[in-house]
């Protein structure tokens, strides 16, 4: 079960192409048995017995597909703030950053660890309070604006191996593309549902204003009733494919998130000790209202299906921990508890791996292919560096992180000059937002100086959650504070361009929209794009030398068989804007598409043989807006350079 970052991504691609066939099957059955139960009730007091009716069926047609089509665009709406909407709408209540409860702080803990260690920007967590079984679910369109969310019965029941095998196995959804279509199947079946929601409105509005009556009036009522009744069970029948539909889509995408837990924290008995606690008393039931609609983004089953085989999301809990612990189900057979069968088959944890993190050295670069074979695949050495680094960095710098004036103070500090007339020019920029703002800004500058440059991205995710929290007038504010504060010597650093891309993506807007849904497009197709940013790589490394950046990027070209000729762009004239709308462009391209453009800028990068910060934090910054997370990078001896 094991499939490379993109081909799953452009798996997922395909299913989603599917999910619009079966859609548009599902809507032609419910439009056809529609017009049969409005034929049948007017063949009930018509004197002409036909069954085809084409002004009929127009109505009918054009009616049911547009109340279909509105409602779930509607539900598709409700949730495009992504990731947090959809907690919420299950009852989730918001962990906030600085909490001091010991069970959210560890939950906090594993998210910040393992968003670090995959190069993601640390997504929002909730906890469903009400709910006592083990369960989770991520939900998003994307890294830019996902969610994690455990239960308080996954708090209360699994220690930190066993959370960060959950959570694992929830990142891996995160970074595969799942949660985008998880959210458009929400949708899918909503709309669906509602031809059901109708009938249920009509019968309680008859129950409600019949007040008796015969005759014609009678008789209309009853037909009504037939009418309302049959469209409850049209959409009801709609919901059962629907089912179908979901539990095909999901099931065998939890196979291969269990593996990719197991590959994030080397640690097989984390998530099987979960799963096992699931299969004994626990359970992993939800609760909450709207239950049904997320079953399919759920760690374990949440609900019962009376089709259990054709409706169930997930595959049996024992099948799933055979597969990441061989051997359990033959001593399930031998008559021990789940629990028992696990800890029975467990391997010892590798040399170095204490509490769910590896220890060790990093390896070093492997060079470019190493490095695109790593996009959403991080591995357990990652999350040991992640660790470490969150214990190097300042408790200052962190504390801030986890407010929301703080979190806004360091964005502003980490685009600040060291010293000299422009760090004057910058702080002068700040002076409308008081003098309270800028003494913070000054102060937390003074040791993001001497901070690591490995350690900014990670500081920079760290921030995220809280400054989602900012309402969306601070929100554009801090926008342009950033703008500001980045182009005041008129250029933009790596670092510059990933902080205001982050903040591009992460904050909240005015008008929230769901992730772009434009047409995907060839590299062919965006050649001019594709010189852009590869010349901007090339020029990375180069330290103003045109020799080894055309070097540099000929290099790059050699991934990119098949395209049209290009050249370098001389960075005299290479514009920032023209560089942010290039990397905005190629978010377009295809799953594979984006595999040969990272390849390229990845052979850029190291065309010297060697990786500079600069040069990392470029690669790591494109790789994350298009969507392809990818993990710190490791130079020679296990250095982090980004």
């Amino acid at each position: 079960m094991s499939m490379d970052f993109f081909g799953h991504q452009e798996r997922a691609r395909r299913a989603t192409r599917s999910l619009i066939v079966y859609f548009v099957l599902a809507v032609a059955s419910i439009v056809l048995l529609v017009y049969l139960a409005a034929t049948a009730l007017l063949l009930a007091s018509d004197l002409q017995p036909t069954w085809w009716r084409p002004q009929v069926l127009l109505i009918v047609g054009a009616g049911t597909i547009a109340i279909v089509a509105l409602a779930a665009l509607f539900k598709t709406a409700q949730l495009r703030s992504g990731g947090a909407a959809v907690a919420q709408m299950l009852g989730g209540r918001p962990v906030a950053p600085d909490t001091q409860d010991l069970a959210e702080r560890t939950l906090l803990n594993v998210v910040e660890e393992m968003a670090i260690a995959a190069g993601v920007v640390v997504p929002s967590v909730f906890v469903l309070d009400d709910e006592h079984g083990i369960n989770a679910f991520a939900a998003g369109w994307g890294t830019g604006d996902a969610a994690v969310a455990v239960t308080r019965g996954a708090l209360e029941q699994l220690d930190r191996d066993e959370l960060q095998g959950v959570i694992g196995h929830e990142f891996s959804h995160l970074f595969h593309g799942d949660m985008r279509l998880n959210v458009r199947l929400m949708g899918v079946l909503f709309g669906i549902l509602c031809l059901a929601t109708i009938g249920q409105i009509i019968l309680r509005s008859i129950g409600r204003g019949s007040g008796g009556g015969g005759g014609k009036k009678g008789g209309a009522i009853a037909a009504l009733a037939m009418f309302a009744l049959a469209l409850m069970a049209i959409g009801y029948l709609g919901v059962f494919f629907g089912r179908l539909i979901k539990a095909a889509v999901s099931r065998q995408r939890e196979f291969l998130a269990d593996a990719s837990s197991v590959q994030y924290t080397r640690n097989p008995a984390g998530i099987g000790m979960a799963l096992a606690k699931i299969g004994g008393k626990v359970g992993s039931r939800i609760h909450a209202n709207h239950k049904e609609e997320v079953t399919h983004m759920l760690f374990a089953d949440g609900v019962q299906h009376m089709f259990a085989r054709l409706h169930a999301t997930h595959p049996p809990v024992e099948v799933r921990i055979e597969q990441v612990l061989p051997g359990f189900l033959q001593q399930l057979q031998r008559g021990q508890p789940p629990i028992a069968a696990v800890t029975a088959v467990a391997p010892p944890l590798p040399e170095g791996v204490v509490a769910g993190v590896a220890g060790g050295t990093a390896r070093p670069r492997g060079g470019a292919e190493a490095l695109v074979a790593s996009v959403g695949a991080p591995q357990a050495e990652h999350l040991q560096r992640a660790r470490d680094l969150l214990a190097a960095l300042p408790f200052e710098l962190v504390a801030a992180t986890r407010e929301r004036s703080g979190a806004r103070a360091l964005c502003c500090a980490l685009l600040l000059e060291r010293d000299g007339p422009l760090r004057r020019q910058q702080l002068q920029l700040l002076q409308p937002r008081g003098n309270d703002f800028v003494h913070q800004v000054t102060t937390l500058g003074q040791q993001v100086a001497v901070l690591p440059a490995q350690s900014r991205l990670p500081l920079l995710g760290l921030t995220v959650p809280a400054l989602r929290r900012l309402d969306a007038a601070d929100a554009e504010q801090l926008r342009s504070d950033g703008r500001a504060l980045a182009e005041a010597d008129q250029q933009l650093t790596t670092f510059e361009l990933a902080l205001l891309k982050t903040i591009e993506r992460c904050l909240p807007t005015a008008n929230p929209r769901p992730a772009s849904g434009e047409r995907t497009q060839q590299l062919a197709q965006l050649g001019n794009e594709v010189a852009v940013v590869l010349s901007a790589m090339a020029h990375a490394g180069s330290a103003g030398d045109p020799t080894a950046a055309s070097s540099a990027f000929a290099d790059g070209l050699t991934a990119l068989a098949g395209l049209p000729q290009m050249a370098l762009i001389p960075s005299a004239q290479s514009r920032i804007a023209d560089c942010e709308l290039a990397i905005d462009h190629l978010q377009r391209s295809s799953p594979l598409g984006k595999r040969q453009l990272l390849l390229a800028c990845a052979r850029a990068a190291g065309a010297d043989g060697r990786l500079l910060p600069a040069e990392g934090e470029l690669l790591r910054t494109l790789a994350e807006h298009w969507g392809c997370p990818m993990p710190p990078v490791f130079g020679p001896g296990g250095t982090a350079v980004a």
